[in-house]
């Protein structure tokens, strides 16, 4: 199996495992992984594929690993806490929490970074690079929760569909066969909202916000996207695992 299909086939893994321990009652005490035999048996993977797997789940911080004893999954508790550290959208992240997230309004449009509202984080584009501007009011459970901001180069995203826009962009960027996403640089800032996102969220200008800034890119190191996700900062949980 050639490297890619191997990381391919770990993502898939993790997604996997990840889906049936939420499945587990919220406050679960500690729980023991079935022995590594099991595992690949039920979910029909090689040991490379499976350890890789487990790997990954511990960096995250849903399991943690006994030397000798075996695989442990961690308790989770139901604090609506968003995880920076799940490999997937944040539609799927906050359904595992059992909460339904929605894009009521979003809109597309042409434009450049000269125009754009921010920049990336760590990357220079020059002034006339042509981006996608996309701007998603999005719902948790019916309540204002995410006004998003993003940029797409548009010589990398040639489109956009609208079945993306109101459902997962996340989905439709890892299933691009043209995309060969590789990394994210993340950056969390504390700042006041806009007359627009204040009235999304019903409250006064200037009220506090909680950004989460993403810049996306490709295995090669190219940025492809750059984001900004507000947040109302009296009601947001962010969740970080951190080995010691």
């Amino acid at each position: 199996m050639a490297k890619g299909e191997r990381s391919v086939a770990t993502d898939t893994l993790v997604k996997k495992i990840m889906d049936d321990i939420q499945q587990l009652p919220t406050g679960s005490g500690t729980m023991q992984l079935p022995p590594e035999p099991e595992l690949m048996a039920t979910y029909q993977v090689t040991r490379y594929t499976l350890r890789q797997a487990l790997k990954n789940l511990s960096q995250m911080g849903y399991t943690f690993q006994a030397h000798g004893i075996g695989t442990f999954v961690r308790p989770r508790m139901n604090n609506h806490a968003i995880s920076l550290q799940n490999p997937v959208g944040m539609t799927d992240e906050m359904a595992r929490q059992g909460r339904h997230l929605t894009t009521k309004h979003a809109t597309i449009q042409a434009t450049t970074v000269a125009e754009a509202a921010f920049l990336p984080i760590g990357t220079q584009l020059d002034s006339n690079t042509p981006l996608w501007s996309v701007r998603r009011f999005r719902y948790a459970d019916d309540k204002p929760f995410i006004f998003e901001q993003s940029y797409y180069l548009r010589n990398i995203v040639n489109q956009i569909p609208e079945t993306a826009l109101y459902g997962s962009l996340f989905n439709f960027v890892e299933k691009n066969d043209a995309l060969k996403v590789g990394f994210q640089d993340t950056i969390i800032e504390a700042g006041s909202m806009s007359q627009e996102m204040a009235e999304f969220f019903d409250m006064a200008e200037k009220s506090p916000t909680l950004s989460v800034r993403d810049d996306s890119y490709l295995s090669s190191g190219q940025i492809f996207a750059f984001s900004k996700l507000g947040y109302d900062a009296r009601d947001t949980k962010l969740f970080l695992f951190k080995k010691i």
